[in-house]
């Protein structure tokens, strides 16, 4: 889930909201909502038995699936921070050439 509103909206919302910082701090603010949304979202269906998320019904804690699940997770944001900064990046350059007034 947080991968496509990484890939719909990171380089989107760099490249429409001014300035870099505030770019990227929205991305991390829907990238939070997000983020919560898919993890109590798996969480419930590995209650109800469903075996998609973690595995069976109530298999036995696996520290290594729980690190595994949070590195994949930062990975993830770490590549909407990239994109959001190249759209911030990109979106600044046309900005810049569209100021440019030629004499002539």
């Amino acid at each position: 889930m947080n991968v496509i509103y990484t890939v719909l909206f990171a380089f989107t919302i760099g490249f429409f909201i001014r300035g870099r910082s505030t770019a990227v701090a929205l991305y991390l603010a829907g990238e939070a909502l997000v983020f919560v949304y898919q993890s109590v979202n798996l969480l419930i269906e590995w209650v109800d038995g469903s075996d998609a998320a973690f595995g069976g019904p109530f298999p036995k804690y696996d520290p290594a699936g729980l690190a595994g699940y949070g590195v994949v997770n930062l990975v993830i944001t770490i590549v909407g921070i990239g994109l959001a900064i190249l759209g911030a990046r990109i979106g600044a350059k046309r900005a810049a050439r569209r100021d440019v007034v030629s004499v002539g």
